[in-house]
């Protein structure tokens, strides 16, 4: 029996860092492995996975509360809400709008799950009925998204170039069907003359089953101007932080 704080790199899914897992702990070798909530192909950070026994607090780690480091962009959005996704180009909000819009995330709010997403809608998950352009046969759920505390870092404005060559190195680090050349493409037909968006960084503690991009696609919309999740790194769960991780050394 097992409790593994394991720290997920970028581009990986959990099944990738259970066979990382089996790896470092030959004595799992044969073990039953489950994770107690996931993180988006594009997020790093704090995973917890639990062996054999453990695996029946499974539900009592997934409502664990959160800490997450994040970084917003404003004046792009994108279909996923974050930078894996299909981008439309928006405007480009001011300093203050953004600042005082932050003010407002700090609360429950009711939101749709992000579409792109692995929750389950008559037995299927989001994403499948987006791939097989069936979207339209249903209801997408809202649910309670509650940010209890948030500290904002820095808002700042972020060369375009720096920004998408960033992302195209993220995307080539995902691996599975994440539709990588399409939202690649269309990172580099954003208009020339977008020479900049406008950035920023953020704490986010949260209650459990919060999407931070969906906060991040909601402060957009209020907006007007459109924004995704840059950036994500989770750094907490309950008491498991990332400087207790187990890391993978590539």
């Amino acid at each position: 029996m097992a409790i593994i704080n394991f720290y997920k790199p970028i581009g990986w899914t959990p099944l990738e860092c259970i066979a990382e897992i089996r790896k470092m702990h030959p004595d799992l070798q044969d073990s039953a492995i489950t994770y107690a909530g996931r993180l988006d192909p594009m997020a790093e950070g704090v995973i917890i996975f639990l062996s054999d026994n453990d695996r029946y607090q499974k539900e009592a780690f997934q409502k664990l509360d959160k800490t997450y480091e994040a970084t917003f962009l404003f004046g792009i959005s994108s279909d996923t809400h974050d930078g894996l996704g299909i981008i439309t180009p928006g405007f480009i909000p001011t300093e203050s709008a953004v600042t005082e819009a932050f003010l407002n995330i700090t609360g429950t709010h009711i939101l749709p799950f992000p579409s792109y997403s692995s929750f389950k809608v008559q037995g299927k998950p989001l994403h499948w009925w987006v791939s097989q352009n069936r979207l339209n046969e249903i209801e997408i759920p809202q649910k309670e998204m509650t940010v209890t505390t948030h500290d904002l870092k820095s808002v700042s404005q972020f060369p375009l170039s720096t920004i998408r060559n960033e992302v195209l190195e993220r995307i080539s680090l995902v691996n599975g069907n994440f539709r990588q050349k399409e939202c690649q493409q269309s990172w580099n037909q954003l208009p020339s003359e977008l020479d900049y968006l406008l950035g920023v960084s953020a704490t986010l503690t949260v209650r459990s089953g919060t999407y931070i991009r969906s906060i991040a696609q909601m402060v957009g919309t209020q907006l007007g101007c459109g924004a995704l999740l840059y950036k994500l790194r989770r750094t907490r769960v309950g008491d498991f932080m990332d400087s207790e991780s187990q890391h993978h050394i590539s």
